[in-house]
């Protein structure tokens, strides 16, 4: 089976991921018992960010792309939802499912077909993880006090009084 084969199956197999998630509830699941802080809205354009970029794998055809798509998927079923239910002694995750007998199957037969040299390989293996890390980076990000607005009125008395500390030297 060809890598843009596998790339359009890992690109069905997400989109039945998604289904499985929705409709058993992995975003309440995950904010109960991994604290993610993920609305709504971030996590339907996640989802859909990361169909998107599967899709861009399976047309473009490029082995780098379509196994870092691999990457991601491998990536997704172990640490947002096998080691997590583990951690939890067991309670099922929403997703395990399609991960365990969709992702893990695909990800493994992406790896053994694709015959890129080593430093490709690494390098696809890479952007995978990135790009799964990219949005829990963000929502990291998001928490801070520069980008959730706490840093702005630290600011403005910063402002303040080295504004007060310039007119009494001109005094």
């Amino acid at each position: 089976m060809s890598l843009t084969v596998l790339a359009w199956l890992a690109v069905a197999a997400y989109a039945l991921h998604v289904v499985e998630e929705h409709i058993l509830g992995w975003y309440d699941w995950a904010r109960k018992t991994m604290n993610i802080s993920l609305g709504w809205n971030e996590y339907v354009i996640t989802e859909a960010a990361i169909l998107l970029l599967g899709i861009v794998a399976a047309v473009l055809g490029n082995p780098t792309y379509i196994v870092a798509f691999a990457t991601l998927l491998l990536i997704n079923v172990i640490f947002f939802h096998l080691l997590p239910m583990l951690a939890n002694g067991g309670r099922f995750s929403p997703g395990v499912i399609s991960g365990l007998f969709l992702f893990l199957p695909l990800a493994w037969t992406v790896y053994k077909t694709q015959t890129m040299a080593q430093n490709d390989l690494v390098w696809a293996v890479v952007l995978g993880i990135g790009l799964i890390l990219w949005p829990m980076f963000l929502l990291k990000l998001r928490g801070t006090a520069y980008f959730s607005g706490r840093a702005a009125p630290a600011r403005a008395a910063k402002a303040a009084k080295s504004s007060a500390k310039g007119k009494r030297k001109k005094r």
